[in-house]
């Protein structure tokens, strides 16, 4: 298996992780894709995964015909091999390429040192997940209100999604979250929100945790990238592994839409 699909499995059980206590959660999951729905009318909050899977088409068409049932947009990341087998299935099923994601992987053998002295908690108790979660609606300017339903509700000592923040002299700075799996470890919702970015602060956030955790045994880091956040992640020294693409399904599809996938699902019943 290349290091590609293995990664996409790691973080097919780090979504499942973070979304699996959001309110109306409903997961689907292979060994190598994931659906994830919730109650939000939301695409970043109802996610498809995809991998190389014998039955990646028939995932692709059911997770597409279940977001059509509850009414859901839909946000879809496809390894290279899924997108070159599925492409075409996916848009005739409604959905809309919309670029890519990049795939970013810091190896064992990368020195990466704290940055600067920062005061760093754990997000544990109503105080510290509330401010974790008004940090993360301001940085991706997200509804309060979203953020408490499906991401605050992660934020507990056994859910296998442990999150940081960061203080500075203006206070609570930034927050990061760190799943790990075995000895490999996803970062997900890096968070700064726009006034208090470019002070150093995030870097130091996320430096501290890296080495934290390798001396806890997490010995390699994975993480999907926005292009604003990869110059940082690339100075870390995270390589790029591959450009996942990233695919949207609206919440109403046209009549041709709604034709093919009744003819994709006849034709795999």
């Amino acid at each position: 298996m290349d290091e590609t699909e293995e990664l996409i499995q790691l973080c097919v059980r780090a979504l499942a992780a973070q979304m699996i206590a959001a309110s109306g959660a409903e997961l689907h999951v292979t060994r190598n894709c994931i659906l994830g729905l919730t109650d939000e009318p939301l695409a970043d909050h109802n996610r498809l995964t995809l991998g190389a899977d014998p039955d990646a088409e028939g995932f692709l068409i059911r997770s597409v015909a279940r977001a059509k049932e509850r009414d859901r947009p839909l946000t879809a990341i496809m390894s290279p091999r899924a997108t070159e087998a599925l492409a075409s299935v996916a848009t005739r099923l409604g959905l809309t390429a919309v670029g890519t994601a990049p795939l970013m992987v810091l190896r064992p053998d990368v020195s990466v040192q704290p940055s600067r002295p920062t005061k760093i908690v754990r997000a544990l108790g109503p105080e510290l997940v509330a401010i974790a979660g008004d940090l993360i609606a301001a940085a991706f300017s997200e509804p309060r209100d979203v953020i408490s339903r499906c991401i605050e509700v992660s934020m507990t000592e056994t859910s296998g999604v442990e999150t940081y923040i960061a203080w500075g002299d203006e206070g609570p700075m930034c927050t990061v979250s760190v799943i790990p799996t075995g000895d490999t470890a996803a970062i997900t919702l890096m968070a700064t929100p726009p006034g208090r970015q470019r002070k150093g602060v995030g870097r130091a956030l996320l430096s501290s945790v890296i080495d934290d955790y390798r001396r806890r045994g997490v010995v390699r880091f994975h993480l999907g990238a926005t292009e604003a956040g990869r110059p940082l992640y690339a100075s870390l020294g995270f390589e790029l592994v591959a450009d996942l693409s990233v695919w949207v399904l609206e919440r109403s599809v046209s009549g041709q839409g709604q034709k093919a996938l009744a003819e994709a699902i006849s034709d795999i019943l």
